[in-house]
């Protein structure tokens, strides 16, 4: 049996594992170059002093990437200073794509990246379900069939008890009003998530993990009836309306703007809107409350104390004493924010850094109060975000930036590279260590060190030679990992510090920087990066990515072949990229299915240098009178005795971070009962990621593609068909603009 003292302290334990996984998802992107100007210099420091007398939570519920309400988001956690978080789903994967090729699993990885952009802007974070997203769904009954409903329900309720928001917003009804079958499983579960989480007896695996159950104090619907949004399916019930376009000096723009440039993120769905400035509304039904009757509100935070001392309401028969002691810290914080003064040199380090040590005080301090182990759970999870917070206006108040750079973006198991570690800061924040931190199995030399000042700012830099493990596994968006089963991701058993529910894994490897400050030690953790220098655009940074020592990809990635009683031929191309720092040689074949023939059987390439990419085309034939069949082709690299069968896909957008999606070296050859009319000819019109016009290339159709010039003054009448594909009149102007000749094409 585990004694009341060890269980507080492993209360306290996990309360800091949770905090780290949450401060891993908003620090994942901070480094110096993409954070937006709201969270840089005076502006930030501003707010962070704001919100260390705040400890207001809430929780937006939806189905896929914009289904949120951006302008409550950026209203709530930049204008009140709330932790703000945004639960999506689904990752989008099953909608359509207008900036590019990709579909499903990709276009999920697409718009992951385009929600955590966005909430880089309005300061949310960003949380998930395992839920796929399989495309248009017509009922609640028809996604709940297709989706694990108690599996979604689990992750909900994860996220709730992780994050303990005060408020949870849910973005759809749960009736056919929402349209969307997701929205309407999303409207449904919500409630029911916001009823489980309190309840021990539900997900009891959560509990045993260390989680505990949280009762959210107030449960809104949005209420669509005139606001910013477009929808009108909801009456006019709301009992709740927030001005999201609310003016803030500090950020020198309303929340809305902001939202908006958030909002405009979301470029695979055609979202780029206006940012509108003057009164803009988000309106809001309260369903159900523990703090009394539902009525008409004036504040989302009404009848619930947001103030730093409410944490002491968690204290029981203590909360007469935490009080008194956090009357002292809020003291600290109302100097802080008398003496704030972004024209001033006078410094407020040393008012926030007394505001910090109390909180640590205090929270070591909780076990001598006689708390239970739910109330100590209770108040050390808020006391643990007031301590994030002190911290980070520590560090703003003192101008620290970490950089950590690497010499190279792709790295393969077994290479070593170059980093270095620069740490900027003012005067009075003194360097206690640093260091490198890598996954286990990699090999960190730190080279050489020097510091320097001036202009009363010091710099400290390192070099250090860092050696990828030689078993490394690649880096990947990690609800890819293992194979989708059904509409549901398959994720490993969630761990205290990756429950399955974040945008995003923690970095590969991050420098680590410990300062003094006023006495106080305080820790940065910042993410390796690598970067260069783009002539048309300037600086750009990506994160550092492991991937095999070479990559292999085939296509198409499906043949037909129509039966029929001789031989079919076709080709397929095999492309193998080397990823390794220096050349390397092998070999390539491709596997096929017994009595097909296939050439080359093999062949070998030499790549000298990264990124480049060496091409083998194979011809495969069926046998005469081969049956209807489906068949897996699988190509295989060898390279110092290694095999190697997979590739991956580069998902890149200016706007997103690139990602690796992998994927099997593998083709599914299709032997079908087709016929072509002889001689059919089809002219077809490229739409928005289409690639429409190869499918029926592949089945042996006579397809040629429709360019610009040919619309515009081209014979269309030596089609028998035109197909114009996907959003092809939404991103194709010259289409609009040859619209007649097309409709004349038609009556002829």
């Amino acid at each position: 049996m585990i004694s009341t003292p060890t269980r507080k302290l492993l209360s306290l334990a996990f309360v800091s594992l949770i905090l780290i996984s949450q401060a891993a998802q908003l620090a994942f992107h901070s480094a110096a170059d993409t954070r937006p100007a709201e969270d840089r210099g005076a502006m930030a420091l501003g707010q962070a002093i704001k919100r260390l007398g705040v400890v207001a939570s809430v929780l937006h519920t939806g189905a896929h990437p914009d289904d949120e309400d951006s302008g409550l988001l950026a209203y709530l956690a930049r204008g009140r200073q709330a932790r703000t978080a945004y639960l999506s789903l689904t990752r989008g994967d099953g909608g359509q794509n207008v900036i590019g090729p990709e579909l499903y699993e990709s276009l999920g990885v697409i718009r992951t990246e385009e929600l955590l952009a966005a909430r880089r802007l309005d300061g949310a974070q960003q949380f998930f379900s395992r839920a796929f997203d399989f495309g248009f769904s017509k009922s609640r009954t028809e996604t709940l069939s297709k989706w694990d409903r108690q599996a979604v329900l689990a992750d909900m309720v994860r996220v709730i008890r992780v994050f303990r928001p005060l408020v949870i917003v849910s973005g759809f009804s749960g009736t056919p009003n929402d349209g969307h079958g997701h929205h309407q499983a999303a409207g449904f579960l919500t409630p029911e998530a916001y009823r489980a989480a309190a309840d021990p007896a539900r997900f009891p695996e959560q509990i045993r993990e260390g989680l505990r159950p949280w009762q959210a104090k107030k449960l809104y619907l949005r209420s669509f009836d005139g606001g910013a949004s477009p929808r009108e399916f909801m009456p006019s019930l709301a009992t709740l309306s927030i001005n999201t376009g609310e003016f803030d000096p500090v950020l020198g723009e309303s929340y809305y703007e902001i939202a908006a440039r958030g909002r405009s993120q979301h470029r695979s769905q055609d979202q780029g809107t206006i940012e509108a400035r003057g009164p803009r509304y988000s309106r809001l039904r309260l369903i159900d409350s523990k703090l009394g009757s539902i009525k008409n509100e004036k504040d989302i935070f009404e009848s619930i104390d947001t103030r730093l001392t409410a944490i002491a309401d968690y204290a029981g028969v203590a909360a007469a004493k935490l009080r008194d002691q956090l009357a002292e810290v809020q003291a600290a914080v109302d100097e802080a924010k008398a003496k704030y003064n972004p024209l001033s040199k006078a410094s407020i380090t040393e008012v926030i850094a007394r505001g910090l040590n109390r909180v640590r005080s205090i929270t070591v301090g909780l076990a001598s109060l006689g708390l239970s182990e739910s109330e100590i759970f209770d108040t050390s999870f808020l006391l643990k975000q007031k301590e994030a917070d002190f911290v980070d206006a520590l560090l703003k108040s003192e101008g620290i930036v970490v950089d950590c750079l690497a010499d190279d973006e792709v790295v393969t198991p077994g290479q070593t590279f170059n980093a270095s570690v620069s740490a900027y800061a003012n005067s009075a924040a003194k360097l206690i260590k640093f260091e490198l931190s890598a996954p286990h199995g990699w090999t960190v030399v730190r080279k050489d060190e020097k510091t320097s000042e001036a202009d009363g700012r010091s710099l400290l830099q390192a070099e250090y030679t860092v050696t990828v493990a030689p078993d490394a596994e690649p880096t990947r968006p990690y609800w890819l990992t293992s194979e989708r089963k059904g509409d549901m991701f398959a994720i490993e058993r969630p761990r205290q510090d990756a429950m399955g529910i974040e945008p995003i894994s923690a970095a590969t490897l991050a420098a680590v920087v410990d300062f003094n400050i006023a006495g106080l030690a305080v820790r940065v953790r910042q993410e390796a990066q690598h970067r260069y220098a783009d002539r048309a655009v300037g600086e750009l940074r990506h994160q550092i990515k492991v991937a095999p020592a070479v990559s292999v990809n085939v296509s198409p990635d499906i043949l037909i072949f129509p039966k029929s009683a001789s031989e079919i031929e076709r080709e397929i191309t095999v492309s193998v990229t080397n990823n390794r720092k220096g050349g390397l040689q092998g070999s390539l074949a491709l596997q096929k299915p017994d009595g097909w023939q296939v050439s080359p059987a093999s062949t070998n390439f030499s790549l000298k240098r990264q990124g480049e990419r060496a091409s083998v085309t194979f011809t495969l034939k069926t046998p005469a009178g081969s049956p209807e069949t489906r068949r897996s082709l699988i190509a295989v690299a060898t390279v110092d005795g290694q095999q190697y069968n997979q590739g991956y896909e580069v998902v890149s957008y200016p706007h997103i971070e690139p990602r690796f999606v992998y994927h099997p070296a593998r083709a599914e050859a299709e032997v079908i009962d087709v016929k072509v009319a002889p001689g059919l000819k089809v002219g077809f019109i490229e739409g928005a990621g289409d690639d429409f016009g190869e499918a029926l290339r592949r089945i042996g159709v006579d397809v040629k593609t429709i360019d610009s010039k040919q619309l515009t003054s081209g014979d269309l009448s030596a089609y028998d068909v035109i197909v114009a594909g996907i959003r092809t009149y939404e991103v194709r102007p010259d289409v609009i603009a040859n619209n007649a000749r097309l409709m004349d094409y038609v009556k002829n």
